[in-house]
């Protein structure tokens, strides 16, 4: 997907699949020293900088503090000294002691070293590139990262003084947490809502106030909308062809085939609705689900029977000006659109500003 934002509207100037890179995503350094073959786009998706959303056994995303984070970055450092961080900036700063044979000398080269953790700047640690992203509060963070030979692969698998060239590189949970920020739904309610992200093998859960995060884990138990779809083919005897149509028709109700897959879900929306509450007290009554391929609808009526609280599947194109050209993605359905979710929320750290 490529987007334009253009006199303070959002433009879709490319969306489409396109076929996938001839190597696979390597998973370890043997693989990642082979000879690669440059991934060729098509002239839509052609412009200078490109942004990469990735899912890899080996990517990790968590919730931590900023000084177990700083902590982390020095562990097989000696003598580290941690000072305060400006609380504007949200920094965290580490001043490296010298070795005592070099305390004595007055050489440049003997001065204290500074390392500064800023959020939003990719970072590496014990072979692991990640990015720091600021929660709402400023004690927490959220922690997402790549091994490095993962991304030293991605940087070249688009080719060099070509358009286009790889500007940013994430884990597929951070480029959905941008996803949803576009939303009109999620502007009109401020900001504060919840998210389920609902992907291939995985769920995440975010909770958002006035648009920052406050809290963001994976849901325990479950491996994504594939497992639901297996779940449904099985229970009811389909085909594989005929299980999204199923789900996205009023004619057979299955939620007796989901419910083994949703409950743990719901379970979880409501223990971290009542968290929030709880411990921020904020009570959110927006609810998003995103990411599913069919039948978001029998998720929203088992939620209201349930929470009494209905979810809200847009479609990722809401708010977006489509290209003129393409019928095809103003025809698509809201559940149909969900497959462009983690494009969306990396295209935006790509984003064209035009006067």
């Amino acid at each position: 997907m490529r987007l334009v934002h253009k006199k303070n509207a959002w433009r879709v100037a490319a969306a489409g699949f396109v076929p996938a890179p001839v190597d696979p995503l390597p998973e370890s350094w043997d693989e990642a020293n082979k000879a690669q073959v440059a991934w060729s786009l098509p002239v839509a998706f052609q412009a200078p900088h490109a942004a990469l959303a990735v899912q890899s056994p080996n990517m990790f995303t968590r919730q931590t503090t900023s000084d177990a984070l700083t902590m982390d970055l020095v562990q097989t450092a000696p003598k580290v000294a941690v000072s305060p961080p400006p609380r504007k900036l949200g920094v965290r700063r580490l001043e490296k002691k010298p070795a005592a044979s070099a305390a004595k000398s007055t050489d440049a080269a003997g001065k204290d070293k500074v390392l500064d953790v800023v959020p939003g700047i990719p970072t590496q640690s014990n072979g692991v590139r990640f990015v720091m992203q600021p929660l709402a509060e400023d004690s927490f963070v959220v922690q997402s990262g790549l091994p490095e030979f993962q991304v030293l692969w991605l940087s070249h698998l688009l080719p060099e003084g070509r358009r286009p060239t790889a500007c940013s590189i994430q884990t597929l949970p951070s480029a959905l947490l941008a996803s949803l920020c576009e939303q009109p739904a999620f502007n009109a309610a401020g900001g504060t809502a919840f998210a389920i992200y609902v992907m291939r093998t995985s769920v995440y859960l975010a909770g958002y106030k006035e648009g920052r995060l406050l809290l963001f884990r994976s849901c325990p138990g479950v491996t994504g909308w594939e497992m639901l779809r297996e779940g449904v083919k099985l229970r009811l005897g389909l085909e594989d062809e005929m299980v999204d149509e199923i789900l996205d028709d009023a004619l057979i109700d299955p939620r007796s085939a989901m419910e083994p897959f949703v409950r743990p879900i719901l379970q979880q929306l409501e223990i971290s609705l009542d968290y929030l509450q709880n411990r921020h007290n904020l009570r959110i009554d927006k609810v998003f689900i995103m990411g599913l391929p069919s039948g978001a609808r029998y998720w929203s009526q088992m939620a209201e029977e349930t929470l009494r609280m209905p979810l809200i599947a847009p479609s990722v194109f809401d708010g977006f000006a489509l290209p003129p050209k393409n019928h095809e993605l103003a025809e698509l359905t809201p559940s149909k659109s969900q497959a462009f979710l983690a494009a969306l929320g990396a295209a935006r750290a790509a984003m064209e500003e035009q006067a």
